[in-house]
């Protein structure tokens, strides 16, 4: 039998501690010791062992924790008996009529102790570190998804600021497309009453989409970096908010192929839907190769509307979106589909007969005959075999054919017209073509009238392309400078010959 030396309770030999206080057993044959509940109490609130795993309270001397059974810190005990190790055994002796009681320790622990201890504590260690390991990822996630979570928000807001349009601005270098400022936006029709088709609306859908428009017109300076143009731009709109017709009723400058990408471009744009019904809407759009040539380009479109004569038929337009609307003069025809392959019907099989030898055969091929060529391709066919049309560029509208470009002279100009009218189809011809040497007049005259206004009453000049030739007398030889100054000044052109001679007057300077 073994019992515990401070409850002094009694147990089997199989048991090695004490079920209440955790204490060491000790042989229950040995003499008879002072317990040790008896001895000074270490066992206050204030000297008991702490458990370094769920902190529960131990008493000194215990080794194993009563509620997680992990191995507990003997250095927490009091030093007196952090030292000494469970007794094995206690004995009494008598000297001097004093009382001693001897306890006898031992550092051996069982091996079932050993291995029970060091499982749990190894089990503690591996359940601390998945647990941190845990606590760290999911920190880092946790990061990751409020600092995408607040970067959103700004990415997505730079492409709103870089969108907004910026007015223009007087003076500012770079291509211009504005709504003119002293024509305004006029709006027809049943719905030009709601606040759908209200000016203000009509003009914002225009500020959303003029970036378009901005590219169309950089297209056409990569071409000609001298073009500007203003045009009346008519809508028609349904009451979805779709533009289901389009024209320009006039502009400044004939450019049909800006013309074509304005309308294509503005086609595609939504106006939002209204109850009101249909609506009209006309916009002066201005084109200018910088904003300080506004006011000049919207005085002459003011100009071309003052003349307008409002049963005037556009000066282009494009076809309608309704299928059954019929062309009118100046839309864009479309190009006919080409016609079905004509394909012969399946052979049946020939009834069975003798048998023969097989024959070899070619296979026939069957080729559709290529579809017709459009108005538009035999017009431009007939333009190119002349040397002196080649450069004349078309555009056709049912049997209306239009000319625009440049070519050298009237007689130029004639020709393309006389072969255009000479193929079949052709209804009308819209001769919209300039010429060389009606520019090269002009610019002789402008320099005519200001060396007449300089006193230069003799001298004569012709301009042939961008080249000036003079000829004439003239009283000093300073007087001879200035009509060379005098001729750039009032054209560009350059002077190619001065023949000019000095005659100096009477004494009297007549």
């Amino acid at each position: 039998m073994k019992r515990c030396p401070r409850c002094n309770k009694t147990f089997p030999d199989t048991e090695k501690f004490c079920d209440d206080d955790g204490t060491a057993l000790i042989a229950a044959s040995g003499p008879a010791t002072t317990r040790v509940d008896e001895a000074p109490a270490f066992g206050s609130q204030g000297s008991r062992i702490e458990c370094p795993v769920c902190g529960g309270k131990a008493e000194p001397g215990e080794v194993i924790c009563n509620f997680c059974g992990a191995r507990l810190d003997q250095s927490a005990a009091p030093p007196a008996l952090a030292a000494e190790a469970p007794p094995r055994s206690t004995s009494t002796s008598n000297f001097g009529g004093t009382t001693r009681v001897e306890h006898n320790f031992s550092d051996e622990r069982p091996a079932d102790e050993e291995e029970s201890s060091g499982s749990r504590g190894w089990a503690a260690v591996i359940g601390y570190t998945v647990a941190a390991l845990v606590a760290l990822i999911g920190g880092a996630w946790l990061a990751l998804h409020l600092t995408r979570h607040h970067q959103a928000p700004l990415a997505q807001a730079s492409p709103t600021e870089s969108a907004a349009p910026t007015p223009a601005v007087a003076g500012a270098p770079g291509p211009v497309v504005a709504l003119a400022s002293t024509i305004p936006t006029q709006v027809d029709g049943p719905a030009a009453a709601a606040p759908e088709r209200s000016r203000d609306a009509i003009d914002k859908v225009f500020d959303s989409n003029k970036a378009a428009l901005l590219d169309t017109y950089k297209h056409t300076l990569d071409t000609d970096s001298t073009a500007h143009d203003a045009m009346l731009v008519h809508l028609s709109i349904d009451p979805s908010g779709k533009v289901v017709g389009s024209s320009i009723r006039t502009s400044t400058s004939p450019n049909p192929s800006l013309d074509a990408d304005v309308l294509n471009s503005i086609t595609n744009w939504d106006f939002g839907s209204t109850s009101a019904g249909a609506a009209d809407a006309d916009l002066p759009i201005v084109f200018a190769g910088r904003a300080g040539d506004v006011p000049a380009i919207e005085n002459a479109l003011s100009a071309k509307l003052a003349s307008l004569d409002p049963a005037e038929p556009p000066e282009y337009a494009l076809a309608s979106a309704s299928p059954s609307a019929a062309p009118t003069p100046g839309v864009i025809a479309a190009a006919p589909s080409p016609e079905p392959l004509l394909v012969p019907p399946p052979v049946e099989p020939a009834p069975p007969g003798p048998v023969r030898a097989r024959r070899h055969h070619r296979s026939r091929l069957t080729y559709a005959p290529p579809p017709k060529p459009t108005l538009l391709d035999r017009v431009q066919d007939r333009l190119r075999a002349d040397a002196r049309t080649r450069q004349v560029k078309v555009y056709t509208s049912g049997g209306v054919v239009t000319l625009y470009g440049t070519v050298f002279d009237d007689k130029a100009k004639r020709v393309a017209e006389n072969n255009v009218r000479a193929i079949g189809g052709v209804t009308k011809v819209v001769n919209n073509l300039t010429t060389d040497t009606a520019q090269w007049q002009q610019w002789q005259d402008a320099i005519s009238r200001q060396l007449q206004s300089a006193g230069l009453d003799h001298v004569t000049v012709r301009v042939i392309g961008r080249n000036a030739y003079l000829d004439g007398e003239v009283n000093t030889a300073l007087d001879r400078d200035r009509a060379v100054t005098i001729t750039v000044g009032a054209a560009p052109v350059t002077v190619r010959t001065n023949l000019i001679r000095v005659a100096p007057g009477s004494v009297f300077g007549f």
